[in-house]
């Protein structure tokens, strides 16, 4: 009986260290799931912050793509003022050209005179009339043309302006976003506080995410602060003023809406339809009332195409140099019609891009071929947090001694199952063009496509990020190549 006893007391011993394993594997592994929940937390914060950073960037330069639109049209706004004072000279011009040839008209009439046919004679001293209501409209268009010079050197220089007010407001545009991105932002710091309360933003980050956003720009006032982010990626080179002052009035130039051009023939008409197209359908330009003055008849012109230009701090337009004949009566006179030219050097001072006159903001174009992506820039979210918070800041009650180790009894040992470093969570997006239905097109600042998406790595990509923000175990385990990582392309 004395022996059953003590044997029931054998399996007490057994049955305290079962229960000591039991409790040690059960405050192990609510110590696990709360560094797996909270690793979960910041790579999501991680990703809303890269995520944020490109929304930012891509909206700036769709901000851009509406401005220098706005630019070129200011631009073809100059030329229409100019093409319209050009074409007013070539009215001008026509009303000479029609003195001109009435003085012949009247003094081949008058040679008919000698032989007694009166009618010739007649028809001089009208022709000398016509040829006199010509030099009046003449002198009186001309007069008038000239006195509006003030009020159009006043269209241009508000023109010149406008485009000054507008590249001011892009510069300080981008400095705006360049402070939400970076260690003073609201936007990123609130959304932090509320997706991983516990984490923190890693400061290294924010500056690497400025520079790419300059690497992106030319133009700005942060061209200076480009970083080529390392071997795996190239930004491309500052070009020079003359480049990209082309490149704006090239823009212009394509928008400008076509001016008709004065070909041979673009004239024939007698006392009806002398407004509209001659019966080739070539543009008419010549002004209407020549008609009113010599009231039959009939003419002919044949000229030079017209143009406008923009380009090297120069806006002129012109129509074309002409000849042709008028017919009245019994005689025919040459129309000899000047060029109609304006130019405004004074006035237009281009897009030098040199800080002396209207700039714009470009997209800084890097060549394509492996990762380079015509360097559309990427963003970057680290999000840093020790595991073993817990969001409401409170010690886990489960972890003995509060340092998430279990020493063994000799004191030989330990066993830590929740690292005590900091925990990394980090993300990358883009800031990329995408034309609709177009994605052959380059990405550019003219045209408001940009969007942002979360993006891969590539492997040394995301080495050298781990690298900068002091990842030294992280950037370790991803170059050693061997390592195969989600979201990273080897």
């Amino acid at each position: 009986m004395t022996r059953t006893l003590k044997a029931r007391g054998q399996v007490l011993p057994l049955a305290c260290v079962v229960l000591l394993v039991c409790a040690l594997m059960m405050m192990a592994s609510f110590s696990v799931a709360n560094a797996v929940h909270e690793r979960t937390r910041i790579q999501a914060a991680a990703d809303a912050h890269a995520f944020t950073v490109a929304t930012l960037e891509a909206r700036g330069f769709n901000t851009m793509a509406f401005m220098n639109r706005a630019i070129a049209g200011a631009i073809v706004a100059e030329m229409g003022i100019h093409a319209w004072r050009a074409l007013a000279r070539h009215d001008v011009n026509m009303y000479q050209a029609g003195m001109i040839a009435f003085f012949v008209i009247a003094a081949l009439e008058f040679a008919q005179c000698p032989k007694f046919q009166l009618q010739h004679c007649v028809h001089g001293f009208q022709a000398l009339k016509i040829a006199f209501k010509y030099r009046k409209e003449y002198n009186s268009k001309k007069s008038a043309l000239e006195g509006q010079d003030s009020k159009w050197k006043e269209a241009v220089k508000g023109y010149n302006d406008m485009i000054k007010k507008i590249n001011a407001d892009q510069k300080e545009i981008l400095d705006r976003v360049k402070d939400e991105i970076g260690v003073s932002s609201k936007v990123l710091t609130d959304m932090q506080k509320l997706t991983a309360p516990q984490a923190s933003i890693n400061m290294m980050i924010h500056d690497y995410n400025k520079k790419g956003f300059a690497c992106a720009l030319e133009g700005s006032n942060f061209d200076g602060d480009c970083e080529s982010p390392g071997s795996w990626k190239s930004v491309g080179t500052l070009k020079p003023a003359s480049e990209r002052g082309a490149i704006m009035e090239s823009a212009a130039m394509a928008a400008r809406t076509k001016w008709e051009s004065g070909t041979m023939m673009e004239r024939s008409a007698s006392d009806t339809g002398y407004r509209g197209s001659n019966p080739l359908g070539m543009p008419i330009y010549n002004p209407s009332k020549m008609m009113d003055i010599q009231s039959e008849g009939t003419y002919m012109i044949m000229g030079l195409s017209n143009s406008t230009t923009a380009g090297g701090n120069k806006v002129s337009a012109k129509s074309g140099a002409a000849f042709g004949f008028a017919q009245w009566k019994h005689g025919i006179g040459p129309l000899i019609v000047q060029q109609g030219s304006m130019s405004s050097p004074a006035e237009y001072e281009g897009i030098p891009c040199d800080g002396s006159g209207g700039c714009f903001i470009n997209f800084r174009l890097a060549d394509q071929g492996g990762e380079t992506d015509w360097g559309q820039p990427a963003t970057y979210g680290v999000i840093t947090q020790d595991l073993r918070k817990m969001r409401n800041g409170a010690d886990r009650p489960w972890e003995l001694g509060g340092t998430g180790e279990v020493k063994m009894p000799n004191g030989e040992g330990k066993w830590k199952y929740v690292p005590t470093g900091q925990g990394y969570g980090v993300a990358k997006a883009k800031a990329y063009f995408h034309q609709l239905n177009k994605w052959s097109a380059p990405p550019n600042l003219f045209d408001p496509f940009w969007r942002a998406k979360l993006h891969p790595f590539v492997r040394d990509e995301l080495k050298d990020v781990l690298q900068k923000v002091g990842d030294s175990n992280g950037s370790q385990i991803i170059g050693n190549g061997q390592t195969s990582v989600e979201g990273v392309i080897n």
